[in-house]
């Protein structure tokens, strides 16, 4: 729990530099910038984050067939699922203690919201549930979405960044699904 009230926190304050920025710049293209900044802020801090310990991980261990240009662009973009427009920090929030103290049930409010993507005018309960739907699958979402700007190589490291599967089989997704947890 001390983990998830620091990453509270450091969402309440998160803002990017100008270095970030360069960052970005260098290994993002203007297609993945425009998926890159729908996120909210404290989304674009986290995945700078998880990119800057990725690089960590990779210049104190010896991996053998890492792409880092791949590796980094996961990292920038593996949670493009979740948008601005689509989860608030609130709504987060809510969604992260639902999944901790009530999972089963959680899970289903969220596959009833499946439905409610389409439907521009929701309810504050549809709103809610449907935050657990992108919460839930977010992953799937923005793979589909690199999928469409034919980035498939890095829609199917990122489909699989919250699963258990063996992260042995893809050197990149290990990194990004270890710096991801250390975030």
């Amino acid at each position: 729990m001390i983990k998830r009230i620091r990453q509270f926190w450091r969402a309440i304050k998160a803002k990017l530099t100008v270095e970030d920025k360069v960052f970005i710049d260098k290994y993002l293209n203007d297609e993945e910038q425009k998926l890159f900044f729908a996120m909210q802020v404290y989304d674009q801090r986290h995945v700078l984050n998880v990119a800057h310990t990725a690089k960590k991980i990779i210049e104190q261990n010896q991996y053998e067939n890492i792409d880092y240009n791949l590796l980094i662009r996961a990292c920038l973009l593996h949670d493009v699922g979740r948008t601005a427009k689509d989860i608030c920090l609130m709504d987060k929030v809510t969604s992260v203690l639902l999944g901790k103290f009530l999972p089963q049930k959680s899970k289903q409010w969220a596959n009833r919201a499946e439905k409610l993507k389409l439907n521009k005018e929701k309810s504050f309960w549809q709103k809610r549930r449907y935050a657990l739907y992108i919460y839930y699958n977010h992953a799937q979402l923005g793979a589909e979405k690199l999928s469409g700007l034919g980035l498939n190589n890095i829609a199917e490291i990122i489909r699989y960044h919250h699963e258990k599967v063996d992260c042995k089989a893809c050197g990149e997704l290990q990194i990004l699904c270890l710096a991801d947890s250390l975030n």
